[in-house]
């Protein structure tokens, strides 16, 4: 069902970026199924469940990536959307910040690819993912939700207040609190007071979904 998903977000940037059909060429989708094949084959056990690679490198012939010139940090950005996506719905854990680069490989014939995933450490950045595609970093400050203008996460709906609920970071990870709105805060449908949350956790304000990512 993810990979799905994956296939037409990256089979709508496709149809958006490339308005020349090549035949043999490449697609955004092929590129995106062959990581994920990668990622479930180069997964790892460990005492905290199963690991994911983290930083993924992928080669283009030169004639595939000059079609993509121009729109390549989309389709990056879409890939890196793509692993959390898959990783998330696996049940993967990360060590470290997805990331994804894209080189040429003289050697490569029109259609190829090849991929290679590593895991790589880095501290961890917390972010919040709104259902309608923003995104947010948790610093040390907390992040307010709410419809007044000022606050860092605006959802502008009457029936969100005007600070409707705060996000931090913990020593633990990520919590979420309620700041007394006047429709509540919820997370998996249970409205709430303060509550930690796993990335598998869904905080609804108003209209809007949110999830964290952990790495």
């Amino acid at each position: 069902m993810v990979l799905k998903k994956v296939e037409n977000q990256l089979e709508r940037l496709f149809v958006r970026g490339l308005s020349r059909p090549f035949k043999n060429a490449l697609q955004p989708i092929e590129i995106g199924s062959r990581i994920l094949r990668e990622i479930d084959l180069t997964r790892r056990l460990s005492s905290q469940g199963p690991l994911s690679a983290n930083s993924v490198k992928v080669w283009l012939s030169p004639e595939d990536a000059d079609r993509f010139d121009g729109f390549q940090k989309a389709l990056v950005s879409e890939l890196e959307e793509s692993i959390r996506q898959h990783a998330l719905s696996e049940g993967y854990n990360f060590v470290g910040p997805v990331t994804v680069e894209v080189f040429i490989d003289d050697d490569l014939k029109i259609g190829g690819v090849e991929v290679k995933t590593e895991y790589v450490g880095g501290e961890s950045q917390p972010r919040v993912i709104a259902s309608d595609g923003r995104t947010f970093a948790v610093a040390e400050r907390a992040l307010v939700v709410g419809r007044s203008p000022d606050v860092d996460i605006v959802v502008n709906d009457v029936n969100v207040s005007r600070r409707h609920a705060e996000i931090w970071r913990t020593s633990e990870g990520v919590a979420v609190r309620d700041l007394e709105s006047t429709n509540g805060t919820f997370v998996n449908g249970h409205r709430i007071t303060a509550v930690s949350l796993s990335p598998r956790d869904d905080v609804t304000v108003g209209p809007v979904h949110f999830r964290i990512e952990l790495a």
